[in-house]
């Protein structure tokens, strides 16, 4: 699948709250916190990037995200090509960890 934007990106606001019920609740916080973290740290980067080595490692970073939270996304990750391509995929990510924090 290529995005264009990021509201080409799955629905995974169902696999978000499954991956965070798991948890207890202080648990849940902390875990969505380091989370919240680490995409707005891919989300700036990801605009930034010049190199196809920054795009390689932010890319591997992303899916190594989506694999812990049990997304597979490996196939759509290494189909992107471009920076913007990229920020919006992290940012999908972004705004559907952001939609769930009241229901955690």
């Amino acid at each position: 699948m290529l995005m264009t934007t990021s509201a080409d990106f799955m629905d995974i606001g169902t696999d978000l709250k499954r991956f965070f019920n798991r948890y207890s609740e202080q648990r849940r916080l902390a875990l969505y916190q380091a989370l919240m973290r680490e995409l707005v740290s891919m989300r700036a980067q990801s605009k930034d990037a010049k190199s196809v080595d920054e795009m390689n490692t932010l890319k591997h970073q992303f899916k190594g995200i989506c694999r812990y939270l049990v997304l597979d996304f490996d196939a759509p990750i290494d189909a992107i090509q471009t920076r913007e391509k990229l920020f919006c995929a992290v940012d999908s990510i972004y705004t559907q960890v952001v939609a769930i924090k009241d229901e955690l």
